[in-house]
Order: C-alpha cells, then sequence, then structure tokens
C-alpha cells in the first residue's frame, strides 16, 4: 500500500474556504473541540461515501473505518500506550480474501499528544517537529524531500515541499465552534494524520483560499468551500468546488457534512 499519510497528497489536496458565520466567543482553538462521529461525503452526481469515527473514554481516536462496500471495507484500530500510538490498518477483500491485508504503524507522541515519529511496515520512519503546538517541518526517512509549516497569528499561511510545490492559504475573521478534525485539510477526509488533528494546533480562523502551485510548471489546484452550520456554531456541512488548471483542466464538486 501507498504511503498513506504523505503530506504530498496535499499536492491533488489543497483546500480552500469560503465563510459565512460570525465569530465565535472566544475566536481560538479550543482545548475541548466537539468530536465528529461520521464525515458524509456527497458527490455532484450523488454517489455517497462515509467516514465513521470512534472515540475512547478519554476521548482519544479509536476506530476510523469507511462505509462498508459489497467487495469490502478499510478501518483503522487505534492502541494507546503511555506515549506510543499504534495504529492498525486493515484492508478485507470480500471478493478476493487472499488480497485483504493488515499495516501496523508506530507513533511516538509527545506530552501534548502531537505525533513526533511515525514508524511505518518497512522500518521507514517520518518525523515532526512543533513549536509551541503549531507543526513546523516534516522530514521522511527515506527521502531528501523536506516539508515546512509557516504559521502566523495562529493560522497556518503556507505550507511546501521544499523545491517542489506550495500551498498558500488566506483567512477570514470568521471562526465556527472548533471540532477535533482539522479542516485545513478536510480535502484528505479519508486517512491523514493531518485531518485526524493529530499533528499540531489547528488554525484559529476559517480559512478563506488556497491555492497550490507547483514550481516548475503552471499547474495549480484552488478550491472554494461554502458552510453552512448549526445551531452551536459548529459546521454541519461544507460544500466544496476544487478547480485543477495546467496540463490538465479538472473540476469536482461535492459535499461534506458533518454528524455529531
Amino acid at each position: 500500500m501507498k504511503k498513506l499519510f504523505l503530506i504530498v497528497a496535499a499536492m491533488f489536496a489543497a483546500v480552500s474556504f469560503s465563510a459565512c458565520s460570525d465569530d465565535d466567543d472566544n475566536g481560538h482553538v479550543s482545548d475541548k473541540p466537539v468530536l465528529v462521529k461520521q464525515c458524509i461525503i456527497t458527490e455532484e452526481y450523488g454517489e455517497t461515501d462515509i467516514v465513521y469515527f470512534e472515540y475512547d473514554s478519554q476521548n482519544r481516536i479509536s476506530h476510523i473505518s469507511s462505509a462498508e462496500r459489497t467487495d469490502g471495507k478499510e478501518e483503522f484500530l487505534f492502541s494507546y500506550n503511555e506515549n506510543k500510538m499504534t495504529i492498525t490498518y486493515k484492508q478485507t477483500d470480500y471478493t478476493e480474501p487472499d488480497r485483504s491485508y493488515t499495516e501496523i504503524y508506530i507513533c511516538e507522541q509527545n506530552t501534548d499528544g502531537y505525533i513526533e515519529k511515525e514508524t511505518d511496515p518497512n522500518n521507514d520512519y517520518t518525523t515532526y517537529s512543533y513549536k509551541n503546538g503549531y507543526l513546523q517541518n516534516q522530514q521522511p526517512s527515506y527521502s531528501n524531500q523536506q516539508y515546512t509549516y509557516n504559521w502566523n497569528n495562529g493560522n497556518l499561511v503556507s505550507y511546501s515541499a521544499v523545491g517542489e510545490w506550495t500551498t498558500t492559504i488566506t483567512y477570514s475573521q470568521s471562526t465556527a465552534t472548533p471540532i477535533n478534525l482539522d479542516l485545513n485539510f478536510v480535502n484528505e477526509y479519508r486517512w491523514s494524520y493531518h485531518f485526524w488533528g493529530l499533528l499540531g494546533k489547528k488554525s484559529k480562523n476559517l480559512p478563506q483560499k488556497s491555492v497550490l502551485k507547483h514550481k516548475d510548471s503552471a499547474n495549480t489546484l484552488t478550491n472554494t468551500y461554502q458552510y453552512e452550520f448549526n445551531s452551536n456554531k459548529t459546521i454541519s456541512k461544507i460544500l466544496v468546488s476544487e478547480v485543477q488548471t495546467g496540463d490538465h483542466n479538472e473540476s469536482r464538486n461535492y459535499s461534506i457534512k458533518f454528524v455529531y
């Protein structure tokens, strides 16, 4: 299985947002965010997918799974021991059982619960460094490629695969009731340490626009989001419009509904 958790996935999943809420009373990331139980993804043409989240008694993620299909299912199981988190990935194939497999990822966590080192089944590893809880750098052992993250006033304003591409994010003044998932990486809704909230603090404001540009080509990826809110100002749904230009011109429209 390919590396599920590399930030390079953001090359195809950069995010941008258009928010329409009023400012939250505190205006910053909460220490006790609302836990998301489901993400329901509906494509413009009607196809629907669901990602389920379960938690333990300490509100840590314990199980993530996709909607079960007729041909199989995917799931992640989490276990914790002091500063170590073990993630078991299971791919079950009902039609060809011999293609089913299991992989184990070992993550070392800091005192805030953020991942400092992840070791994959091949014993390759990726390290993560933080400053005041905000992710600064990501470095895989199997590549010289480095990933950097730049913050300003509590918001992630850009992140880069150094020398390859950069995603730049601008923000509105709007906020929403915090949730445990990281909306900067909502397009990585399937499997992502970023989206799961395991790689540091989240931005305090709602992103307004995000544009990914490649260094050596005219390829860009821009996503815009429109929010719908519940009465407690948690996000109920995000309407996503994704546009890719350059070598390939493509667009995609879908929605993500959050169930708490």
